[in-house]
């Protein structure tokens, strides 16, 4: 599974290379580190999930004005790193839109939960304003602008892919989301999975599964196959299912 990708815009080293670390032991990967000059040509060719930019950069542009660049060249999440800040730069970093502000010094649960949180609302709350600029076609569309959903699974939070997931499985109020390798708990029921998941690719199957129509192998009378087992069809899914192939 894909770990997310940061890249950290800091240009003291020491703290640079700290910050890293934190990162690994919370099970994220650091995939450049730049110290402002270079920033925005580092998230071009890395293509990170999320920034860390110290606000307080030196050089002939601050950390405000790559957050100001990053808002409006890319589509990805950023959180301002500051030990002090008069208010006038405060001021300008508000206008920029941050997802989030860590004030140094920072423990690694204030790190986790402020990544966290930045990650949650580009996946998620972001979607309203490109519903509202009609980028996607009706609702259930709105709610997937990406290919990938992250999974908590203890302290890290992992990048699943769509084209990864074989089915998901409801299980009382949570839902198993099944890979060939791994099976993941997650805190949503099946119909809110069903919401979150790409119409075009996954199919509900019963009343508890939902299965990516991409992954199956064979259909059987009442059940859909796939290399890594069988689900059941139900019955009053099984018209639905069918109408997906083209069958001769």
């Amino acid at each position: 599974m894909t770990k997310p990708k940061i890249l950290i815009s800091e240009d003291e080293v020491i703290i640079a290379e700290d910050l890293a670390a934190s990162l690994e032991e919370l099970g994220y990967t650091t995939c450049a580190i730049d110290s402002g000059e270079d920033t925005i040509s580092r998230i071009r060719e890395t293509q990170p999930d999320l920034v860390l930019l110290d606000i307080n950069l030196s050089g002939d542009h601050d950390g405000v004005d790559i957050g100001s660049q990053i808002r409006q060249e890319f589509d990805i999440p950023f959180i301002y790193l500051t030990a002090y800040a008069d208010n006038a730069t405060i001021d300008r970093a508000k206008k920029t839109e941050p997802d989030g502000f860590l004030v140094k010094p920072y423990d690694e649960k204030s790190l986790r939960s402020a990544i966290e949180i930045a990650l949650y609302k580009h996946d998620n709350v972001g979607k309203e304003d490109k519903e509202m600029n009609g980028s996607h076609v009706n609702n259930k569309d709105a709610d997937v602008s990406t290919d990938y959903i992250f999974v908590k699974v203890k302290h890290r939070i992992i990048k699943v892919h769509y084209s990864e997931i074989i089915w998901v499985e409801a299980y009382d109020n949570y839902s198993f989301i099944v890979t060939a390798e791994q099976k993941y708990l997650v805190s949503s029921t099946l119909k809110d999975m069903e919401q979150k998941l790409p119409s075009q690719n996954f199919v509900r199957v019963h009343r508890s599964y939902i299965a990516n129509l991409d992954k199956i192998e064979a259909l059987e009378e009442n059940s859909v196959v796939f290399a890594k087992g069988d689900v059941p069809i139900g019955k009053s899914y099984k018209k639905a299912l069918m109408s997906k192939f083209n069958i001769i």
